[in-house]
C-alpha cells in the first residue's frame, strides 16, 4: 500500500527501526485507518530521519554506520528513507532530479506525524549523505508544520550543486541548526561553506589512512568517511574537537591561532555552534583525537603528509574576512 500522502511510485520507501528490532524494521505506511496501530511508539521518543546518496538504500551509508551506533547510546526512533529506486547507477542526472520527489513525500510524512500529534516537531533530526545531504535540505522547502530542529549535511554531493540555488541544496535556512561536514571536497563533495556551522575535516579532502585503501573507488574513501566519523562522534568519550578558522585558505597557509575558540563536531554539537572549523583524525579507528587541538600536532599516519596549519602566527590580519564569509 503506498502511503496516502504521497505517491513516489514506490510501494515501500520507509521504514522505521527501534533498538529491540534493529534487524526487523516496520514498513512505515501511515494511513489514516492505522495510526493508533503505531502512534504510541513514537510519543516523547527522538525521531532520527536518515537518507542515502547515489545507488544507496536503507542498508547502505550513512544507514550502517549511524544506526548501530544510534541504539547503542539510546532507544531512538530510527526512519530511514530508501528511494533506491529513485538514485540507480548510472542515472545520476535524473537521481539529482528525483531528490524533490524524496524530500517532497518526506516532509509530508513528517507533516502528518507532527499534525496529528503524535511526533513534535522538535523531536526531529534529519541527516543526509552525499546526495541525501541536499534532500534533508529542500525537506524545508515542502513542510507545511514548521522548521526543523536540525539538518545534519554529510559531505554534501558536488556535481550539479556548485551553482545550484538555496532552495535545490542543503542551505542555513533549511533548519534552526544546520551543521556540514567536509571530507571529500576535491572529488565528490562540496567545497563551498553550506550550514551554520561547517567541519572540514583534516582539512575537508584528504582522510589519512585513505591513501592506503587501494580496493575502494578512488574518492569513495574520502567520502565516506562523514558518516563514518558522525557514527563514531555519537558514542566517543574523547570526541572530534576542530578549531575555529575564518577561511580555508587561511587554514592552509598556517594563519589560524593556535590557541584559538573550539568546537565538538558530531552528534552532540551544540546547537548555537557557528563558523568554520577545521578538525584533525586518526588514521584508523577510533578516528577521535579528542580535544587535544591546543598541544602540538603528532602525526600518527604513519609516513602519510598531513599539512600543519598550526603555529603561532597572529591572523588578525585577517579581521575583516569576518564580513566577507558571515556567521549564518
Amino acid at each position: 500500500m503506498i502511503p496516502y500522502f504521497c505517491n513516489c511510485g514506490i510501494s515501500s520507501w520507509l521504514y522505521k527501526y527501534y533498538r529491540s528490532s534493529q534487524d526487523n524494521p516496520t514498513e512505515l505506511k501511515i494511513v489514516k485507518e492505522e495510526q493508533g496501530a503505531y502512534g504510541e511508539d513514537f510519543v516523547n521518543r527522538p525521531v532520527i530521519i536518515l537518507v542515502h546518496g547515489f545507488t544507496g538504500h536503507r542498508n547502505f551509508s550513512p544507514n550502517t554506520e549511524i544506526r548501530p551506533a544510534l541504539f547503542e547510546h539510546d532507544d531512538y526512533n530510527v526512519i530511514s528513507v530508501d528511494y533506491e529506486p529513485l538514485a540507480r547507477f548510472p542515472c545520476y542526472l535524473t537521481a539529482v532530479r528525483n531528490l524533490q520527489v524524496v524530500a517532497n513525500c518526506t516532509a509530508q510524512m513528517i507533516d502528518y506525524l507532527v499534525d496529528d500529534e503524535i511526533v513534535p516537531l522538535d523531536a526531529f533530526h534529519a541527516i543526509g549523505f552525499s546526495l541525501g545531504a541536499h534532500v534533508v535540505g529542500m525537506i524545508g522547502n515542502y513542510l507545511t508544520s514548521g522548521k526543523l530542529r536540525r539538518v545534519t549535511a554529510l559531505d554534501p554531493a558536488k556535481p550539479l550543486f556548485i551553482t545550484a540555488s538555496s532552495k535545490d541544496r542543503i542551505d542555513p535556512g533549511d533548519a534552526d541548526f544546520v551543521d556540514v561536514i567536509h571530507t571529500d571536497s576535491f572529488g565528490r563533495g562540496l567545497f563551498l561553506p553550506t550550514g551554520h556551522v561547517d567541519f572540514f575535516m583534516n582539512g575537508g579532502f584528504s582522510q589519512p589512512g585513505c591513501y592506503s585503501q587501494a580496493e575502494m573507488t578512488p574518492g569513495s574513501c574520502n567520502h565516506v568517511r562523514a558518516p563514518i566519523y558522525f557514527a563514531e562522534s555519537i558514542n566517543s568519550s574523547r570526541g572530534f574537537w576542530g578549531y575555529k578558522c575564518p577561511h580555508w585558505y587561511a587554514y592552509i597557509l598556517g594563519f589560524c591561532r593556535k590557541y584559538g575558540e573550539t568546537a565538538l563536531m558530531g552528534f552532540h554539537t551544540p546547537n548555537d555552534t557557528r563558523g568554520l572549523y577545521f578538525v584533525r583524525t586518526n588514521s584508523k579507528p577510533p578516528y577521535a583525537k579528542g580535544n587535544s587541538q591546543n598541544d602540538e600536532y603528532q602525526d600518527d599516519t604513519q609516513g602519510h603528509s598531513t599539512y600543519n596549519a598550526y603555529n603561532d602566527y597572529d591572523y588578525n590580519i585577517f579581521n575583516d574576512w569576518d564580513n566577507a564569509f558571515p556567521d549564518y
